[in-house]
């Protein structure tokens, strides 16, 4: 009876050891799927910071950028669903990139939603000196000459709020020269140095050159003000109605442990009051926007659905 009793223990513990052990008990590599030196790569690394002080384990960053957030959402999920790769990053590659690339193997249901963490709102920016002051300007200007602008590219949700622009323009919308660039960062360079007419952006990538005075935000491709800027009106205030709006979350390859998703979710929940992500807000003037993994889950589904009526209204097809 006693050999029974320390046989089933020595069974359960053997049974109990790998599940019950503390997650994580290793580093855990986070990829960004954009480039270095933007509002989305210092979300990044700001919730990496924040994490590794709440899980005690390492959280080391990796820029893995290219194909609109293709490449490293790939990278994502051909890694194990173990919990030990994550991705935090903007979400287009899940909810527009499928409409526009064969075979990316990606959608909303491919992954594993942890949270939502910002609202990245987006708009028009242009050169300090350009003549160019709002949405209308932008309309009467391509009429006259073309104009030339960055993205992310042609199809990007970026670019979308152009295709937007010019659409609710009516009429003669006039002509427009898309230029892709793989980050906001390059495209912004390109602006300031006068070599584009203006870049579509995420605002927050562009705060810095705005606080600076060296770029000016005319119109924001949403249904409020940006906070960090309350004096510039929205297309939609301009009488103009295009609206285009991204986000950026956290997400892990599709049948990652429920536990470890839990531990994530509630460590991103927590990143929120942290002092690393309140620095990146402030320097970015990110618009936080926090929603759980069952909430998360649903706005990934919409957007989707979303973004894949309005590319099949541009006629775009999977290439």
């Amino acid at each position: 009876m006693v050999r029974n009793r320390i046989a089933a223990g020595i069974l359960a513990g053997l049974l109990a050891g790998p599940a019950a052990a503390q997650y994580p008990d290793r580093p855990v590599t986070v990829i960004h799927n954009y480039g270095p030196g933007t509002a989305s790569d210092a979300t990044a690394r700001a919730l990496a910071e924040a994490f590794s002080a709440r899980l005690g384990q390492p959280f080391p960053v990796m820029n893995r950028d290219g194909a609109a957030g293709v490449v490293g959402s790939r990278v994502l999920t051909g890694s194990p669903a173990d919990g030990y790769t994550i991705l935090i990053g903007p979400m287009t590659a899940l909810t527009s990139q499928p409409h526009l690339v064969r075979n990316t193997g990606l959608a909303p249901e491919a992954v594993a939603p942890v949270c939502n963490v910002s609202a990245n709102m987006l708009g028009i920016v242009v050169r300090a000196e350009s003549p160019l002051r709002n949405g209308r300007d932008v309309l009467n200007a391509a009429r006259q000459a073309p104009l030339t602008y960055g993205s992310t590219g042609t199809l990007s949700l970026s670019a979308l709020g152009v295709h937007r622009l010019i659409a609710a323009g009516g009429g003669d919308g006039g002509r427009f020269t898309s230029v892709a660039f793989r980050s906001d960062a390059a495209s912004l360079t390109e602006t300031m140095a006068g070599r584009l007419d203006f870049s579509t952006t995420l605002i927050a990538n562009a705060t810095p050159l705005v606080r600076a005075g060296t770029l000016r935000l005319i119109g924001v491709f949403a249904d409020r003000r940006y906070p960090e800027f309350p004096d510039v009106p929205t297309f939609l205030e301009q009488g103009i109605d295009a609206q285009q709006m991204s986000y950026a979350g956290i997400i892990a390859p599709l049948g990652t442990p429920e536990p470890v998703l839990a531990a994530l979710e509630a460590a991103c929940e927590a990143a929120m009051q942290s002092e690393p992500w309140k620095r990146a807000v402030a320097q970015f003037g990110i618009v936080v926007d926090y929603k759980g993994r069952a909430a998360f889950g649903r706005l990934l589904a919409t957007e989707y659905r979303t973004l894949g009526a309005v590319l099949h209204e541009l006629g775009a097809r999977p290439e």
